[in-house]
């Protein structure tokens, strides 16, 4: 599959979440074929804000690599490319982010009530970047206009489409219309990735039946080996095992190392990890009054280490 001139190895991506998809955690991706970084804010980029600054932050072995930018205002979007062009394969801009501080700002799933702007942004990105532009959308705001919006987005020179079968009313709730997004496919002449309810290879195989590639989020909070597990699935049609009590470990404990590397190691982030990485592991409740407990980043990782 190719986005613009970019080829990636598998129709498997990596979605962008905030808080969650930084370098060290997309290295652990390992076969996603496109991995996204955390929501990156415009403004803030502009103005060289360091914390977004860290945002930034890639490594060639995540290569190709998509930065997602969000935000409301086409002026800054100039300074922003400029910043990340040369480190990212493909920009992505959100018009599908649910989270009340973003949408209450007028960015994010706020902008599928304002179809034109949407058609503005995306022409200003695709005027001022020489790497391939692409787009995260919802349905809709509270109903379903993704025919106007994705045609919009291509009209204006996208080079492909991630929707997220639900609308920003719906939240995270019901079930994701695969059958909305196998429509806006028909007719769109860009790659048109689905998202939305894949947790295993059987859902990304009966997916990627309505679509050109699959955009995995939540379920792959805390297991970025869900990637292999599924990429497995679609070329052997053969289900590999679940990570072990001590493998899960061992990958935490591999994303304390790169965090650390790149200087992304604090408590709160890592506890965050912690608590995500032992997701589902038999007494995950005890495990969490543990980690709340420790005060250090250095008694953390033993008490980790003593799980195994």
């Amino acid at each position: 599959m190719k986005i613009g001139k970019v080829k990636l190895k598998n129709e498997l991506i990596l979605a962008p979440m905030a808080g969650i998809t930084n370098l060290p955690f997309r290295l652990l991706c390992k076969d996603a074929g496109l991995r996204c970084s955390e929501m990156i804010n415009i403004n803030a980029l502009e103005r060289n804000n360091k914390s977004t600054e860290k945002l930034c932050l890639t490594h060639k072995d995540e290569k190709p690599v998509s930065f997602q930018l969000f935000g409301l205002r086409e002026q800054p979007i100039k300074a922003a490319v400029e910043k990340i062009e040369d480190k990212a394969d493909i920009i992505d801009f959100n018009f599908g982010c649910p989270a009340h501080q973003i949408v209450g700002a007028g960015s994010g799933a706020a902008l599928l009530k304002r179809p034109e702007k949407v058609g503005k942004i995306i022409s200003t990105l695709v005027k001022h970047s020489s790497i391939p532009i692409t787009a995260k959308i919802r349905l809709g705001y509270e109903k379903n206009n993704v025919m106007k919006i994705s045609k919009i987005i291509e009209d204006n020179g996208a080079d492909a489409i991630a929707i997220h079968g639900r609308t920003f009313k719906q939240g995270f709730t019901g079930k994701s219309n695969w059958k909305a997004i196998a429509e806006v496919k028909e007719q769109a002449n860009i790659p048109i990735i689905g998202n939305g309810d894949v947790t295993n290879g059987k859902q990304a195989e009966a997916l990627l039946q309505h679509c050109d590639a699959v955009m995995i989020g939540r379920a792959a909070i805390g297991d970025p080996h869900l990637f292999t597990r599924i990429d497995h699935y679609l070329k052997t049609k053969e289900q590999l095992q679940m990570p072990s009590t001590k493998e899960k470990i061992d990958i935490f404990l591999e994303y304390t190392k790169l965090a650390k590397k790149y200087n992304l190691l604090n408590l709160h982030t890592l506890r965050q990890k912690a608590q995500e990485f032992t997701r589902n592991l038999r007494g995950s409740r005890i495990i969490r009054k543990e980690l709340n407990k420790v005060t250090t980043t250095e008694l953390l990782i033993k008490y980790m280490e003593s799980l195994k």
